[in-house]
């Protein structure tokens, strides 16, 4: 990276990288918490299966008293409710995805413990 001026070729700014960083933490809320400052993100979690979720029913995702047979393949098993529909996450947790993700971490926890998905 180089201080260089926008018009250099070759370079890029540092407002281009301001600007980049803006744009993955308005994708991954997560990477944030809620006083805006930045925490790490969970190990294990690369940014492509991050990109790449698949959605699932919501039956396919509980976890119940009894356990569950199995989940399907390449469910993030830490992350269950990033696999429903946006219109399923809404009927269970009562808001969209992005108001969930703005919740204090023990908050969204507490909400999916209540909807099986912990």
């Amino acid at each position: 990276l180089s201080m260089a001026s926008e018009g250099e070729e070759g370079h890029v700014t540092l407002d281009v990288v301001f600007q980049l960083l803006l744009f993955l933490f308005s994708l991954f809320p997560e990477l944030q918490n809620g006083d805006g400052q930045r925490s790490r993100m969970d190990r294990g979690t690369s940014l492509p299966s991050m990109l790449e979720q698949k959605i699932y029913p919501y039956e396919m995702l509980m976890v119940t008293n009894r356990g569950r047979i199995k989940l399907p393949p390449g469910v993030d098993r830490t992350r269950l409710e990033r696999h429903l529909s946006p219109e399923e996450f809404q009927r269970i947790f009562q808001m969209s995805m992005e108001e969930f993700n703005k919740l204090a971490l023990w908050k969204r926890n507490e909400l999916k413990k209540r909807a099986f998905l912990f």
